[in-house]
């Protein structure tokens, strides 16, 4: 187990027994973030991207849209991004120094194999059907669908916290909904899939949930 996923435990187990979490522990997650980023994300992207990049003869912008437990995306803009830089930070795409890279060896670094990206698929009795390109955008609006109010009643809960509440976390990933409440969406499909079975069997709503 690596620091961080150790770490990402510890922030559980904080959760879980109701302690909050103090700035030093959280300055301590982005910093071991930012070094899986630079020490093995960015040089495995180099390695990747570039041979095959390099054949576009014009500028381009790519930015990489990760959501924990969702499909990875990449977005392209031909315009020049400008962003904060107290709040944005930018790393060269160029791999590490590292004398061991220079020796040869027949053995190869391979990624972890991935599950297959799924996506949401909720069907309404009346016949709507919500599918958004992202799960999480297909759980939001089928909670703003039967009422945000209705469904924060209901006293669910997901890595010991509120599903819904007026609380901001300051950890796990939540989104804005109507009326101040916030949605906690740090979850896989399969999660979200669940919840909404949950939210549809509680209030006895009759949808029918897939996964694609």
């Amino acid at each position: 187990m690596t620091k961080l996923e150790k770490l990402y435990q510890s922030i559980a187990t904080f959760k879980e027994l109701g302690l909050a979490l103090n700035e030093d522990m959280l300055q301590k997650a982005d910093s071991l973030e930012e070094d899986l980023i630079k020490n093995e994300v960015i040089p495995r992207l180099t390695g990747s991207i570039e041979p095959i990049i390099t054949q576009i003869q014009r500028p381009i912008v790519l930015v990489v849209d990760y959501v924990p437990g969702e499909a990875l995306s990449v977005r392209l803009t031909r315009k020049r991004v400008i962003m904060d830089e107290s709040e944005s930070k930018q790393y060269s795409l160029a791999p590490l120094p590292n004398k061991e890279s220079t020796k040869k060896t027949d053995k190869t670094i391979t990624s972890s194999p991935k599950s297959a990206w799924t996506g949401l698929v909720v069907t309404f009795p009346n016949g709507k059907v919500i599918n958004n390109r992202y799960a999480y955008e297909t759980l939001i609006e089928v909670v703003e669908t039967v009422g945000v109010q209705k469904v924060a009643a209901l006293g669910l809960k997901h890595v010991w916290l509120d599903f819904i509440s007026k609380t901001k976390d300051d950890f796990y990933n939540q989104h804005e909904l109507a009326d101040g409440f916030l949605i906690l969406t740090h979850s896989a499909t399969i999660k979200k899939k669940q919840q909404v079975e949950e939210i549809s069997t509680k209030l006895g709503l009759g949808l029918k949930i897939e996964m694609e």
